[in-house]
Protein backbone atom coordinates (compact mmCIF):
# COMPACT_ATOMS: atom_id res chain seq x y z
CA UNK A 1 0.00 0.00 0.00
CA UNK A 2 1.26 3.48 -0.79
CA UNK A 3 1.53 5.57 2.10
CA UNK A 4 -0.37 9.08 1.99
CA UNK A 5 -2.29 7.99 -1.21
CA UNK A 6 -4.08 10.79 -2.65
CA UNK A 7 -6.84 8.62 -3.53
CA UNK A 8 -7.62 7.97 0.64
CA UNK A 9 -7.05 12.06 1.13
CA UNK A 10 -10.02 13.32 -1.92
CA UNK A 11 -12.25 10.13 -0.85
CA UNK A 12 -11.73 9.65 2.99
CA UNK A 13 -10.76 12.46 3.87
CA UNK A 14 -12.76 11.95 7.55
CA UNK A 15 -10.58 8.71 8.37
CA UNK A 16 -7.21 8.46 9.92
CA UNK A 17 -4.03 8.98 7.70
CA UNK A 18 -2.98 5.75 5.65
CA UNK A 19 0.01 5.26 6.85
CA UNK A 20 -0.65 4.50 9.89
CA UNK A 21 -2.56 1.08 9.06
CA UNK A 22 -1.42 -1.93 9.06
CA UNK A 23 -2.75 -5.47 10.09
CA UNK A 24 -1.47 -5.70 13.51
CA UNK A 25 -3.28 -2.33 14.15
CA UNK A 26 -7.36 -3.85 13.40
CA UNK A 27 -8.24 -4.86 17.18
CA UNK A 28 -11.32 -5.86 18.98
CA UNK A 29 -14.14 -3.53 18.96
CA UNK A 30 -15.29 -3.43 22.38
CA UNK A 31 -19.03 -4.11 21.31
CA UNK A 32 -18.51 -8.12 20.39
CA UNK A 33 -22.20 -7.95 18.97
CA UNK A 34 -21.00 -5.64 16.19
CA UNK A 35 -17.67 -7.13 15.44
CA UNK A 36 -14.92 -5.76 14.14
CA UNK A 37 -17.01 -3.82 11.21
CA UNK A 38 -20.72 -3.40 11.03
CA UNK A 39 -22.21 -3.23 7.49
CA UNK A 40 -25.66 -1.41 7.07
CA UNK A 41 -27.66 -3.49 4.08
CA UNK A 42 -31.18 -3.07 2.88
CA UNK A 43 -33.90 -5.55 1.74
CA UNK A 44 -35.99 -4.06 0.22
CA UNK A 45 -34.31 -1.84 -2.38
CA UNK A 46 -33.95 -3.77 -5.52
CA UNK A 47 -31.77 -3.35 -7.92
CA UNK A 48 -29.15 -2.26 -5.51
CA UNK A 49 -29.35 -4.09 -2.04
CA UNK A 50 -32.09 -6.77 -1.51
CA UNK A 51 -32.58 -10.08 0.50
CA UNK A 52 -31.81 -13.23 -1.63
CA UNK A 53 -34.22 -16.25 -1.29
CA UNK A 54 -32.21 -19.25 0.51
CA UNK A 55 -29.49 -21.23 -1.21
CA UNK A 56 -29.85 -18.63 -4.32
CA UNK A 57 -26.76 -17.51 -5.50
CA UNK A 58 -27.18 -14.94 -8.74
CA UNK A 59 -23.65 -13.97 -9.82
CA UNK A 60 -20.57 -15.90 -10.61
CA UNK A 61 -18.63 -13.29 -8.13
CA UNK A 62 -16.24 -14.66 -5.28
CA UNK A 63 -18.64 -15.26 -2.77
CA UNK A 64 -17.95 -12.43 -0.05
CA UNK A 65 -19.94 -12.01 3.58
CA UNK A 66 -22.64 -10.42 2.34
CA UNK A 67 -23.13 -12.85 -0.57
CA UNK A 68 -23.13 -15.46 2.01
CA UNK A 69 -25.39 -14.16 4.44
CA UNK A 70 -27.86 -14.04 1.11
CA UNK A 71 -27.97 -10.53 -0.09
CA UNK A 72 -27.63 -9.35 -3.85
CA UNK A 73 -27.88 -6.08 -5.65
CA UNK A 74 -25.12 -3.35 -7.39
CA UNK A 75 -24.38 -1.43 -4.34
CA UNK A 76 -24.18 -4.73 -2.71
CA UNK A 77 -21.98 -6.53 -4.70
CA UNK A 78 -19.34 -3.42 -4.82
CA UNK A 79 -19.42 -3.75 -1.29
CA UNK A 80 -18.82 -7.50 -1.03
CA UNK A 81 -15.84 -7.10 -3.43
CA UNK A 82 -13.95 -4.80 -1.28
CA UNK A 83 -14.78 -6.63 1.85
CA UNK A 84 -13.86 -9.72 -0.12
CA UNK A 85 -9.90 -8.60 -0.41
CA UNK A 86 -10.14 -6.78 3.13
CA UNK A 87 -10.54 -10.40 4.56
CA UNK A 88 -7.43 -11.98 2.38
CA UNK A 89 -5.47 -8.68 3.03
CA UNK A 90 -5.60 -8.07 6.78
CA UNK A 91 -5.18 -12.12 8.16
CA UNK A 92 -6.36 -10.90 11.56
CA UNK A 93 -10.02 -9.90 10.31
CA UNK A 94 -12.33 -12.64 9.85
CA UNK A 95 -15.31 -13.43 7.94
CA UNK A 96 -16.74 -13.85 11.40
CA UNK A 97 -15.65 -10.52 12.90
CA UNK A 98 -18.25 -8.88 9.90
CA UNK A 99 -21.60 -8.20 11.16
CA UNK A 100 -24.62 -7.27 8.75
CA UNK A 101 -26.86 -4.66 9.65
CA UNK A 102 -30.50 -5.02 7.91
CA UNK A 103 -32.00 -1.74 7.98
CA UNK A 104 -35.37 -2.44 6.60
CA UNK A 105 -35.62 -5.60 9.14
CA UNK A 106 -33.82 -3.95 12.13
CA UNK A 107 -31.70 -6.72 12.68
CA UNK A 108 -27.83 -8.25 12.85
CA UNK A 109 -27.17 -11.37 10.51
CA UNK A 110 -23.82 -13.27 10.39
CA UNK A 111 -22.28 -14.23 7.50
CA UNK A 112 -23.30 -17.89 7.21
CA UNK A 113 -23.09 -20.39 3.60
CA UNK A 114 -25.86 -23.22 5.23
CA UNK A 115 -28.68 -20.75 7.10
CA UNK A 116 -30.66 -19.12 4.80
CA UNK A 117 -33.13 -15.42 5.58
CA UNK A 118 -35.59 -16.19 8.58
CA UNK A 119 -39.37 -15.77 7.63
CA UNK A 120 -39.83 -12.03 6.33
CA UNK A 121 -40.33 -9.45 9.30
CA UNK A 122 -42.40 -6.72 8.82
CA UNK A 123 -39.88 -3.59 7.29
CA UNK A 124 -39.24 -0.82 9.87
CA UNK A 125 -41.36 1.83 8.46
CA UNK A 126 -39.38 4.49 10.15
CA UNK A 127 -35.98 3.99 8.33
CA UNK A 128 -36.21 6.64 5.83
CA UNK A 129 -33.27 8.07 5.10
CA UNK A 130 -32.55 10.38 8.05
CA UNK A 131 -32.64 7.75 9.96
CA UNK A 132 -30.19 5.28 8.04
CA UNK A 133 -27.89 8.04 8.52
CA UNK A 134 -28.31 8.49 12.13
CA UNK A 135 -27.66 4.79 12.43
CA UNK A 136 -24.33 5.32 10.81
CA UNK A 137 -21.92 5.34 13.01
CA UNK A 138 -23.98 3.48 15.89
CA UNK A 139 -25.30 0.52 14.40
CA UNK A 140 -22.72 -0.04 11.02
CA UNK A 141 -19.42 1.57 9.92
CA UNK A 142 -20.36 1.22 6.53
CA UNK A 143 -24.08 1.97 4.54
CA UNK A 144 -23.93 0.10 1.68
CA UNK A 145 -27.37 1.48 0.41
CA UNK A 146 -28.28 3.26 -2.90
CA UNK A 147 -27.91 6.81 -0.85
CA UNK A 148 -27.49 9.73 -2.67
CA UNK A 149 -24.68 12.01 -2.91
CA UNK A 150 -25.77 15.53 -1.59
CA UNK A 151 -23.79 18.40 -0.01
CA UNK A 152 -26.08 17.79 3.36
CA UNK A 153 -24.46 14.99 3.72
CA UNK A 154 -20.43 16.20 4.01
CA UNK A 155 -19.91 15.15 7.79
CA UNK A 156 -18.95 11.27 6.75
CA UNK A 157 -16.74 9.27 4.41
CA UNK A 158 -18.15 9.00 1.09
CA UNK A 159 -16.75 6.92 -1.95
CA UNK A 160 -16.60 7.93 -5.45
CA UNK A 161 -19.61 8.21 -7.20
CA UNK A 162 -21.04 4.49 -8.01
CA UNK A 163 -24.18 5.03 -10.05
CA UNK A 164 -25.82 7.71 -11.82
CA UNK A 165 -29.96 7.63 -11.53
CA UNK A 166 -32.96 10.19 -11.65
CA UNK A 167 -36.06 10.68 -10.42
CA UNK A 168 -38.85 9.86 -13.14
CA UNK A 169 -42.15 8.77 -13.27
CA UNK A 170 -44.56 5.58 -14.04
CA UNK A 171 -48.09 5.52 -15.37
CA UNK A 172 -50.80 2.73 -15.68
CA UNK A 173 -50.83 2.07 -19.48
CA UNK A 174 -54.37 3.09 -20.99
CA UNK A 175 -55.49 4.95 -18.27
CA UNK A 176 -57.28 8.01 -18.51
CA UNK A 177 -55.18 10.72 -16.85
CA UNK A 178 -56.59 12.28 -13.91
CA UNK A 179 -58.86 15.36 -13.60
CA UNK A 180 -57.59 18.55 -12.68
CA UNK A 181 -57.34 19.22 -8.47
CA UNK A 182 -58.82 23.09 -8.52
CA UNK A 183 -60.77 22.80 -11.56
CA UNK A 184 -62.29 18.96 -12.04
CA UNK A 185 -63.96 18.81 -14.96
CA UNK A 186 -65.32 14.92 -15.40
CA UNK A 187 -66.30 15.56 -19.27
CA UNK A 188 -62.32 16.26 -19.99
CA UNK A 189 -60.48 13.48 -18.39
CA UNK A 190 -57.62 13.58 -20.89
CA UNK A 191 -56.54 17.11 -21.94
CA UNK A 192 -54.09 18.29 -24.18
CA UNK A 193 -52.40 19.63 -21.45
CA UNK A 194 -51.79 16.48 -19.50
CA UNK A 195 -47.66 14.96 -18.41
CA UNK A 196 -45.99 15.18 -21.82
CA UNK A 197 -45.40 11.43 -21.58
CA UNK A 198 -48.08 9.89 -20.84
CA UNK A 199 -49.83 7.61 -23.05
CA UNK A 200 -53.26 7.18 -21.16
CA UNK A 201 -56.29 6.02 -23.06
CA UNK A 202 -59.33 8.44 -23.34
CA UNK A 203 -62.60 7.60 -21.16
CA UNK A 204 -65.70 6.03 -23.05
CA UNK A 205 -67.95 9.35 -23.71
CA UNK A 206 -70.92 7.20 -23.52
CA UNK A 207 -73.59 7.69 -20.90
CA UNK A 208 -74.07 4.32 -19.94
CA UNK A 209 -70.35 3.90 -19.50
CA UNK A 210 -70.44 6.97 -17.50
CA UNK A 211 -72.96 6.06 -15.21
CA UNK A 212 -70.82 3.19 -14.86
CA UNK A 213 -67.96 4.66 -13.70
CA UNK A 214 -69.62 7.28 -11.73
CA UNK A 215 -71.03 4.26 -9.12
CA UNK A 216 -67.86 2.76 -9.31
CA UNK A 217 -66.43 5.86 -8.03
CA UNK A 218 -68.61 6.16 -5.57
CA UNK A 219 -67.83 2.14 -3.87
CA UNK A 220 -64.03 3.01 -3.75
CA UNK A 221 -62.01 6.47 -2.65
CA UNK A 222 -60.22 8.23 -5.80
CA UNK A 223 -57.10 7.61 -6.82
CA UNK A 224 -54.34 10.07 -5.45
CA UNK A 225 -52.15 12.22 -8.04
CA UNK A 226 -49.12 11.10 -7.52
CA UNK A 227 -47.08 8.32 -5.21
CA UNK A 228 -43.81 7.54 -3.28
CA UNK A 229 -41.71 6.35 -0.68
CA UNK A 230 -40.95 8.20 2.42
CA UNK A 231 -37.71 9.14 3.29
CA UNK A 232 -36.25 9.29 -0.59
CA UNK A 233 -35.08 12.32 -2.89
CA UNK A 234 -38.81 11.87 -4.66
CA UNK A 235 -40.52 13.57 -1.35
CA UNK A 236 -39.13 16.69 -1.81
CA UNK A 237 -36.49 17.16 -4.82
CA UNK A 238 -38.38 15.16 -7.33
CA UNK A 239 -41.67 16.95 -6.83
CA UNK A 240 -39.35 19.97 -7.25
CA UNK A 241 -37.94 18.39 -10.36
CA UNK A 242 -41.24 17.89 -12.03
CA UNK A 243 -42.25 21.01 -11.52
CA UNK A 244 -39.25 22.72 -12.69
CA UNK A 245 -39.14 20.82 -16.09
CA UNK A 246 -42.48 21.82 -16.17
CA UNK A 247 -43.96 17.89 -17.15
CA UNK A 248 -47.17 18.04 -15.20
CA UNK A 249 -48.29 21.75 -15.70
CA UNK A 250 -51.99 21.01 -14.97
CA UNK A 251 -51.09 20.39 -11.53
CA UNK A 252 -47.89 22.49 -11.15
CA UNK A 253 -49.90 25.11 -8.62
CA UNK A 254 -51.14 22.19 -6.08
CA UNK A 255 -47.83 20.63 -6.12
CA UNK A 256 -46.12 24.13 -5.73
CA UNK A 257 -48.60 24.33 -2.50
CA UNK A 258 -47.64 20.82 -1.36
CA UNK A 259 -43.93 21.46 -1.28
CA UNK A 260 -44.49 24.31 0.74
CA UNK A 261 -46.57 22.72 3.00
CA UNK A 262 -47.26 19.57 3.07
CA UNK A 263 -50.21 19.73 4.73
CA UNK A 264 -51.74 21.26 1.56
CA UNK A 265 -52.39 17.26 0.45
CA UNK A 266 -55.79 17.10 -1.07
CA UNK A 267 -57.72 18.64 -3.99
CA UNK A 268 -60.75 20.50 -3.88
CA UNK A 269 -62.93 17.20 -4.47
CA UNK A 270 -61.53 15.61 -1.28
CA UNK A 271 -58.70 13.66 -3.84
CA UNK A 272 -55.45 13.11 -1.67
CA UNK A 273 -52.88 14.88 -3.93
CA UNK A 274 -49.56 12.76 -2.72
CA UNK A 275 -49.63 9.48 -1.29
CA UNK A 276 -46.82 8.11 0.85
CA UNK A 277 -45.66 4.57 1.33
CA UNK A 278 -43.36 3.15 3.49
CA UNK A 279 -41.48 0.66 1.13
CA UNK A 280 -40.97 0.28 -2.46
CA UNK A 281 -43.07 -3.23 -2.71
CA UNK A 282 -46.17 -1.51 -0.95
CA UNK A 283 -46.05 0.88 -3.04
CA UNK A 284 -45.24 -1.22 -6.44
CA UNK A 285 -48.78 -3.14 -5.20
CA UNK A 286 -50.67 0.19 -4.57
CA UNK A 287 -49.87 1.56 -8.20
CA UNK A 288 -50.19 -2.03 -10.05
CA UNK A 289 -52.62 -3.91 -8.36
CA UNK A 290 -54.86 -1.38 -5.93
CA UNK A 291 -54.20 1.37 -8.41
CA UNK A 292 -54.04 3.87 -5.84
CA UNK A 293 -52.66 6.82 -7.53
CA UNK A 294 -52.13 7.74 -11.02
CA UNK A 295 -48.32 8.68 -11.20
CA UNK A 296 -45.52 6.75 -9.60
CA UNK A 297 -42.16 9.06 -8.65
CA UNK A 298 -39.17 8.08 -7.74
CA UNK A 299 -35.14 6.62 -8.58
CA UNK A 300 -36.03 5.53 -12.05
CA UNK A 301 -34.43 2.15 -12.00
CA UNK A 302 -35.76 1.73 -8.76
CA UNK A 303 -39.42 1.83 -8.95
CA UNK A 304 -39.20 0.22 -12.66
CA UNK A 305 -37.60 -3.06 -10.92
CA UNK A 306 -40.38 -3.13 -8.80
CA UNK A 307 -42.58 -2.75 -11.03
CA UNK A 308 -42.27 -4.57 -13.65
CA UNK A 309 -41.58 -7.59 -11.46
CA UNK A 310 -45.35 -7.52 -10.57
CA UNK A 311 -47.37 -9.76 -12.67
CA UNK A 312 -49.94 -8.35 -15.50
CA UNK A 313 -48.74 -4.75 -14.66
CA UNK A 314 -48.33 -2.15 -17.77
CA UNK A 315 -46.74 0.40 -17.80
CA UNK A 316 -46.06 3.91 -19.58
CA UNK A 317 -43.25 6.43 -19.38
CA UNK A 318 -39.70 5.46 -17.21
CA UNK A 319 -37.89 6.43 -19.90
CA UNK A 320 -36.51 10.38 -18.53
CA UNK A 321 -35.44 11.34 -15.68
CA UNK A 322 -35.24 15.15 -14.51
CA UNK A 323 -32.94 15.05 -11.61
CA UNK A 324 -28.74 13.86 -11.97
CA UNK A 325 -28.13 11.96 -8.54
CA UNK A 326 -24.80 9.96 -8.12
CA UNK A 327 -25.21 7.05 -5.83
CA UNK A 328 -22.25 6.31 -2.78
CA UNK A 329 -21.28 4.38 -0.43
CA UNK A 330 -21.02 6.18 3.35
CA UNK A 331 -19.14 5.49 6.51
CA UNK A 332 -18.71 6.36 10.03
CA UNK A 333 -16.84 4.47 12.56
CA UNK A 334 -18.95 3.10 15.35
CA UNK A 335 -18.01 4.58 18.59
CA UNK A 336 -18.07 3.36 21.85
CA UNK A 337 -20.65 4.31 24.98
CA UNK A 338 -18.17 7.09 25.98
CA UNK A 339 -19.04 8.85 22.30
CA UNK A 340 -15.30 8.19 21.10
CA UNK A 341 -13.80 5.96 18.50
CA UNK A 342 -11.49 3.69 18.56
CA UNK A 343 -8.43 3.92 16.11
CA UNK A 344 -8.57 0.52 15.24
CA UNK A 345 -12.12 0.61 14.34
CA UNK A 346 -11.62 4.20 11.92
CA UNK A 347 -8.37 2.25 10.55
CA UNK A 348 -10.88 -0.75 9.18
CA UNK A 349 -12.95 1.79 7.91
CA UNK A 350 -10.20 3.84 6.62
CA UNK A 351 -8.60 0.64 4.95
CA UNK A 352 -12.35 -0.27 3.37
CA UNK A 353 -12.67 3.29 1.48
CA UNK A 354 -9.10 3.11 0.34
CA UNK A 355 -9.95 0.14 -1.61
CA UNK A 356 -13.36 0.52 -3.00
CA UNK A 357 -11.77 3.73 -4.69
CA UNK A 358 -8.75 2.24 -6.06
CA UNK A 359 -11.34 -0.78 -7.58
CA UNK A 360 -14.02 2.00 -8.99
CA UNK A 361 -11.23 4.57 -10.46
CA UNK A 362 -9.27 2.06 -12.17
CA UNK A 363 -9.19 -0.43 -14.90
CA UNK A 364 -10.65 -2.85 -15.01
CA UNK A 365 -13.68 -1.09 -12.58
CA UNK A 366 -15.56 -3.18 -10.15
CA UNK A 367 -18.64 -1.00 -11.72
CA UNK A 368 -18.63 -2.89 -15.01
CA UNK A 369 -18.87 -6.48 -13.13
CA UNK A 370 -21.48 -5.13 -11.09
CA UNK A 371 -23.63 -3.37 -13.30
CA UNK A 372 -23.32 -6.31 -15.75
CA UNK A 373 -24.61 -9.11 -12.70
CA UNK A 374 -27.12 -6.40 -11.52
CA UNK A 375 -28.39 -5.31 -14.81
CA UNK A 376 -27.72 -8.12 -17.72
CA UNK A 377 -28.28 -7.65 -21.20
CA UNK A 378 -30.05 -4.05 -20.45
CA UNK A 379 -28.07 -1.27 -22.30
CA UNK A 380 -27.16 1.44 -20.77
CA UNK A 381 -27.83 5.00 -21.56
CA UNK A 382 -26.18 7.57 -22.79
CA UNK A 383 -26.20 9.35 -19.66
CA UNK A 384 -24.89 6.43 -17.71
CA UNK A 385 -22.10 5.42 -20.47
CA UNK A 386 -20.41 9.16 -20.00
CA UNK A 387 -20.66 8.56 -16.42
CA UNK A 388 -18.48 4.93 -16.40
CA UNK A 389 -16.39 6.91 -18.78
CA UNK A 390 -15.63 9.64 -16.59
CA UNK A 391 -15.29 7.65 -13.66
CA UNK A 392 -12.68 4.77 -14.86
CA UNK A 393 -12.02 5.66 -18.29
CA UNK A 394 -11.88 3.88 -21.54
CA UNK A 395 -12.54 0.22 -20.71
CA UNK A 396 -10.21 -2.75 -21.27
CA UNK A 397 -11.13 -4.02 -24.87
CA UNK A 398 -13.84 -1.47 -25.71
CA UNK A 399 -15.21 -1.64 -28.43
CA UNK A 400 -16.23 1.75 -31.29
CA UNK A 401 -19.94 0.64 -30.59
CA UNK A 402 -19.57 1.10 -26.74
CA UNK A 403 -17.87 4.04 -26.88
CA UNK A 404 -20.14 7.61 -26.00
CA UNK A 405 -20.77 9.76 -29.25
CA UNK A 406 -21.71 13.74 -29.58
CA UNK A 407 -24.60 11.98 -31.55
Amino acid sequence: MRHGSPVLRIFCGACLPLVALSTAAIGQSSDLSIGKLAIGVRSEVRPFSYKLPLNTIDSDATRGPLSRAYYGGYVVRICDAVLTEMLVDAPELQGSDIRIYDIDLAKYYDQKQDVGPEPPLQPDTTSGAALRFKYLGEKYDILCDPATITNGRREWTVSPPLFLTGIGYLSIKDQAAPRDCDNPDPSNPDPKDAPKDSTAGRASATGENKSTEDQQKKQKPQPALIGLVEGTTAVNQGLQALVDAKEMPRYEQVLVAYLRDKNNNQCKDGRVLVRRYPTYQQAAEGFCKGQAFHYFVGDLEIIRTYVAAIPGCKFDNGIATYTNDRYGIFGRAIATENGKQSDSRKLIVARFFDILAQKVMFNPSILDKAYIDTFPDQQQSRKLKLFYWAIRGERQQETSAEIPSNE
